[in-house]
């Protein structure tokens, strides 16, 4: 089997037909990924070689921003991975995620495209490809993502990583190009590290060379940043916590943004079905030029509908910087997979 990514540029006037070529690009990928696995399973008589996964999501949102309510009914995320065993010592997983375009056309594009070289239960691997930057942890199961995530998180870059994992203990070391205009060497990197204490209590901690590559900040100026987070684990209960720090922006104004994240979550028993109960509470500190909020808080009640959905049923509250008023959103979401 051979994965190939064919990267064209396309003109105004082909738009239409490269957006059709895309539609039957991703038909063909999946009948083509369901037909060798087929013939995998019959041909070998093994375990599946080729899996397909995926999510979709349905979001019904209200909010009262500016004194004025809004609703909205959407696609908030349609999201298709395949996954392959290559061999014993690789594998490879590339995933396609839907975008809304607001002007009306949505658009399939590659979220993920990566190769990973190492045993499946082995306690080294290397990672290469089209991925995120891991270094911001996001725990918590509300849906809304906090504010250390916006913080933190970047479009998905082309990195080389190194991870190392045993029961207790996983590091990872990373280097990855970025995207800003002065980024014309592979001269990023990053490294995690993570304790796993009594199967209740884990403890974490991150640094990245140049956070003024992520997509919040959108700097030309590198500056590094670190990371510390903990959680644990009582019965139903999990609680976790998370900090990210940045030093001195010079562009803008000398800031040393920072951003935390505080989240408990109780899972129980919601009207005859498993469910769960999350709070979330995250907050920015000298990050008024981001464009982030200064406080969040989340609160959301998730419940099963059977096996592979739930419904979710959420509460937002923003508070911006300065006087601006606050904003409150009240988000019902349909999620599936498989």
């Amino acid at each position: 089997m051979r994965i190939v990514i064919i990267y064209n540029l396309v003109t105004p006037f082909q738009k239409n037909s490269y957006k059709t070529m895309q539609k039957t690009l991703l038909a063909t990928l999946i009948a083509a990924t369901t037909l060798v696995s087929s013939q995998n399973i019959l041909a070998d008589g093994h375990d599946e070689k080729i899996s397909i996964s995926g999510v979709a999501e349905v979001l019904a949102t209200y909010n009262d921003e500016d004194d004025k309510s809004n609703t909205d009914l959407e696609v908030d995320t349609v999201e298709l991975t395949v996954d392959a065993q290559v061999n014993e010592l690789i594998s490879a997983s590339i995933t396609m995620a839907y975008e809304d375009d607001p002007e009306g056309e949505g658009d399939f594009y590659v979220d993920e495209a990566i190769i990973v070289i190492g045993e499946e239960d082995g306690d080294i691997s290397l990672t290469l490809g089209k991925t995120g930057i891991p270094f911001g942890v996001i725990n918590g199961s509300t849906w809304t993502d906090p504010l250390t995530d916006d913080f933190s998180d970047n479009t998905n870059d082309d990195l080389a990583m190194v991870a190392f994992g045993t029961d207790s203990l996983s590091a990872e070391v990373y280097v990855f190009k970025g995207d800003q205009e002065n980024d014309n060497n592979v001269d990023n990197f990053g490294a995690s590290i993570s304790f796993e204490l009594e199967d209740s209590l884990s403890l974490g901690a991150g640094f990245l060379s140049n956070i003024g590559s992520i997509e919040a900040f959108g700097q030309d100026e590198d500056a590094s940043a670190f990371r510390l987070n903990a959680a644990y684990a009582m019965g139903n209960l999990e609680l976790s916590a998370e900090f990210i720090q940045a030093e001195e922006f010079k562009s803008l104004n000398k800031a040393k943004p920072s951003a935390m994240h505080i989240a408990a979550d109780f899972g129980t028993e919601i009207i005859g079905a498993p469910g769960m109960v999350a709070v979330g509470y995250s907050s920015t500190d000298d990050a008024e030029d981001l464009d982030l909020a200064e406080s969040m808080l989340v609160v959301s009640v998730s419940r099963e509908l059977g096996e592979n959905a739930e419904t979710i049923l959420e509460y937002v509250n923003e508070e911006p910087y300065g006087n601006g008023d606050s904003v409150n959103t009240v988000n019902a979401v349909l999620s599936v997979s498989f």
